[in-house]
């Protein structure tokens, strides 16, 4: 095995291709369209990737952003600053969740997608 990189089945890729990239810093370097219409695109953001396929299916089964936190499969970011990149998200109109500090030894916040999906960032106290 080389990678692992995790493909997101959304609603509307186009939607979730600009939060990725406006709030989230990624940008695309590959992309698939049909009839004009944004189907799939790799998303990357130095070596951490991401990929978005628009599905029928997922939207069909109704709103991920439902379900509770941490029950399901959870996106999780190592970062520098967890603070300081929730005031940023914040600033951009995003609605994170309060950062919180773990007897771990991490700030830790979450936030959702346009499509539900749970994204962690974590930064090391201290």
């Amino acid at each position: 095995m080389k990678a692992l990189t995790p493909l997101l089945n959304v609603e509307d890729a186009t939607r979730s291709v600009n939060f990725y990239c406006e709030m989230l810093g990624f940008e695309v370097d590959d992309r698939f369209e049909h009839d004009g219409t944004l189907v799939w695109a790799h998303l990357a953001r130095g070596q951490i990737e991401i990929m978005i396929n628009a599905s029928s299916e997922r939207a069909a089964r109704g709103p991920r952003r439902e379900t509770k936190t941490y029950d399901d499969v959870v996106l999780y970011f190592a970062i520098d600053d967890a603070r300081s990149l929730h005031r940023e998200l914040s600033a951009k109109g995003c609605r994170p969740g309060a950062v919180e500090r773990q007897d771990y030894g991490l700030d830790e916040f979450t936030l959702r997608d346009p499509d539900g999906y749970e994204l962690g960032f974590g930064s090391a106290v201290g």
